[in-house]
């Protein structure tokens, strides 16, 4: 699920051009509210709307429009449509989704939103509900999408950003989550957060965020085990010591709780950190510090904290980013509160030629359910592993008809039996965009 506590300093870049099956997902073009602070945490929901509306059309003339409207067309090849350890089910998929974006700049504001509606036909029918086995013959599945976000500068020192992302999707997010794997089936995923900056002086700045996540799935024998909220809280100090370096020192709070299971953590992190403007186009931001858990059965964990963001921007044509983080996050295993969780996230895009573009984008986490993290009762501790590949090209044709090709590679590992999966997608697309 995403978590708020998410140590990836600055947001981690998602290709619009995807090749994995389902809803769109967010597109690259997310911009930070407010001015940039690579030294608080990101927050999930504020990532996933893009700040501009895309080329206007040829009738808008000289005023940019207040709306845009996208619909893509794809053909996918899914080789494990149900994510399956035992016997996975392949399957032909054709996805159409529609999507509209709509932007109203006000003065010192802005007014984004976005809905999605995703339309699956797949030929061999997935299982519903996060079921393990499908049967022959045709279904359809709908996903849908709400994000809507508002900025607002008070002055060019003060800022407000506040972001609410609504999901409704039938398979795991692959690049949507911080360390924890969604599981299979249709679930509902709302992400309110909030953002407070403030630059008191040309040397001290401060930000404050707040983040509330619910998870509620359709599956009632998924839901009693995950169903859960979320609430996260930061405060973080920065102060410029270099013209090209600052440090910053602050604070995160996170509480989860399940709907029905006794399981979740609250837990309490301090860090410092640094961040170097290497060059215009570089920019490296570290945080480290500790971390004290305490779970609804009263254990504790203290554990390190820390994270890694690189921003390299190559000329014109490309872009590099990077992200590393070591916290702990919720787990999707009933059998834990929470699990140690080290994620490693990159993408590179790379533009061929003015109509020619590639994209290359991954994640991997490794997580380990400790004794201390285990629920009580559970004597035994174990990891899981979760990886996603997603790589393509895409081709513009003009500035309303693109075209695009593409391949995801995806897949769960675990000491455990039962929730090993490996999955493999490749797709065509054209997307039209007014």
């Amino acid at each position: 699920m995403p978590d708020a506590n998410s140590a990836a300093i600055g947001p981690t870049i998602t290709d619009a051009n995807s090749a994995a099956a389902g809803p769109t997902m967010p597109d690259a073009n997310s911009a930070a509210i407010g001015p940039t602070n690579t030294a608080s945490p990101a927050i999930p929901a504020m990532m996933a709307l893009p700040a501009d509306t895309g080329s206007p059309g040829s009738d808008a003339s000289t005023h940019r429009k207040f709306y845009t409207f996208t619909a893509s067309l794809r053909e996918i090849y899914d080789n494990n449509v149900n994510t399956a350890s035992i016997n996975p089910q392949s399957s032909l998929e054709t996805e159409l989704s529609p999507s509209i974006l709509v932007d109203f700049p006000m003065d010192n504001a802005d007014f984004s939103a976005r809905y999605t509606l995703g339309i699956t036909y797949y030929s061999n029918a997935a299982a519903v509900n996060g079921g393990s086995t499908g049967s022959n013959g045709g279904s359809l599945q709908y996903t849908q999408e709400f994000v809507a976000q508002y900025t607002h500068l008070f002055s060019g020192r003060f800022s407000l950003g506040l972001a609410d992302q609504f999901l409704n999707y039938t398979e795991p997010s692959l690049f949507e989550n911080t360390g924890t794997a969604y599981n299979n089936g249709t679930y509902n995923s709302n992400a309110f957060s909030g953002t407070l900056s403030a630059q008191w002086t040309p040397l001290l700045g401060t930000t404050t965020t707040y983040s509330n996540t619910i998870i509620k799935y359709d599956n009632a024998a998924v839901a009693v085990d995950q169903n859960s909220m979320e609430n996260t809280g930061s405060q973080t100090i920065s102060f410029a010591v270099l013209p090209k370096i600052s440090v910053a020192v602050g604070g995160i709070g996170d509480n989860i709780t399940y709907d029905t299971d006794n399981r979740g953590y609250t837990s309490y992190t301090g860090f410092i950190g640094a961040q170097w403007q290497a060059l215009p186009s570089v920019s490296v931001t570290g945080r480290g510090g500790g971390s004290y858990t305490e779970t609804v059965q009263n254990q504790e964990l203290f554990s390190p904290y820390g994270a890694l963001s690189l921003s390299w921007t190559l000329g014109m044509r490309s872009a590099l980013s990077f992200d590393y983080a070591h916290e702990v996050t919720p787990s999707d295993q009933i059998g834990a509160n929470g699990q140690t969780s080290d994620r490693f996230s990159g993408n590179f895009r790379y533009d061929i030629t003015p109509s020619l573009s590639t994209h290359l984008q991954g994640t991997y986490t490794n997580a380990t359910i400790s004794q201390q993290l285990a629920v009580a009762g559970i004597s035994s501790s174990y990891n899981e592993g979760e990886y996603a590949l997603d790589t393509g090209f895409t081709y513009h044709y003009n500035r309303y008809l693109d075209f695009d090709w593409g391949i995801t590679l995806s897949g769960v590992t675990m000491e455990t039996n039962g929730g090993d999966y490996s999955r493999e997608e490749a797709s065509l697309g054209v997307r039209g965009t007014y």
